[in-house]
């Protein structure tokens, strides 16, 4: 038995290389003891399909979804069937074209045995590009009252990243599906509004791989407008200071603006 769920989303445009590597480091953690859930968000290339239907691992639960719903549906749709077994405490996130340390299950489930008051643990991470060539290292904040600050102008955590207790979805609710590629710092906020602990391990345990269209899929006027909206109605709910309206309007603004420019602010 094991008190720990993996969950990932494929779809359509996932590429049969970054899913072998996504899915190999998985199976291939130093800690064995999880299920790994993986939901088809709709069809699949032939290739992926015929990938991961072959995979004989006793820790794989595959489900297929008939459409494309979007990865806060998809996820959702997982964390429905994770919630409804009793055994599982942690939750952690994966996502089909990222590479996860060979320790990192073994360095989060640790901390969290360790550090029962922290809610959602994160860890810093190396960007990579689509051949696997370094980019970036990104150091994120650690402790909580730092993770706080931080969110009221950006983001506590790369995503795929995070393992979270069972109870921050029951208590902050599932991801919303009225976003467009914010469901992530919507549910942080919410976590946050609930009053749970957040933290980061000091450590590069995740390769965060940043494709052709990363910076395509994060621009324009209706994704910028969009942010604005959210991170506002966010900020209100938290009473946030008013800097960080201001911060939020000029991030909003650089998004709308043509990929390159998000490309140059990401540099920094």
């Amino acid at each position: 038995m094991t008190d720990l769920a993996v969950i990932m989303s494929v779809y359509l445009n996932d590429r049969l290389e970054f899913v072998k590597e996504s899915v190999n480091s998985i199976l291939g953690q130093s800690f064995t003891a999880f299920h790994f859930y993986i939901v088809f968000d709709g069809p699949l290339k032939q290739d992926v399909d015929t990938f991961l239907s072959s995979l004989t691992d006793d820790r794989i639960r595959i489900f297929r979804l008939e459409e494309n719903g979007g990865l806060a549906r998809a996820l959702n749709y997982l964390l429905g069937i994770v919630l409804s077994e009793q055994n599982y405490k942690l939750i952690a996130r994966m996502d089909a074209d990222d590479i996860s340390g060979s320790e990192r299950f073994e360095r989060q489930c640790r901390f969290m045995k360790d550090n029962p008051g922290i809610g959602c643990l994160g860890s810093w991470y190396e960007e990579i590009d689509t051949t696997g060539n370094h980019l970036h290292f990104r150091k994120m904040p650690v402790r909580h009252e730092e993770l706080r600050r931080r969110y009221f102008t950006r983001t506590p955590f790369a995503h795929p990243t995070v393992m979270y207790r069972k109870s921050l979805i029951e208590k902050a609710g599932l991801y919303p599906t009225d976003t467009i590629l914010m469901e992530d710092n919507v549910l942080w906020g919410r976590a946050l509004k609930a009053g749970i602990k957040f933290a980061n391990i000091p450590e590069y345990l995740f390769k965060f791989r940043i494709d052709e269209n990363f910076y395509d899929r994060r621009s324009g006027i209706k994704y910028g407008w969009n942010f604005i909206k959210i991170r506002f109605g966010i900020l209100n709910e938290m009473n946030a200071p008013f800097n960080s309206y201001i911060l939020s309007f000029f991030v909003g603004f650089v998004k709308m603006m043509p990929s390159l420019i998000l490309r140059i602010f990401h540099m920094f």
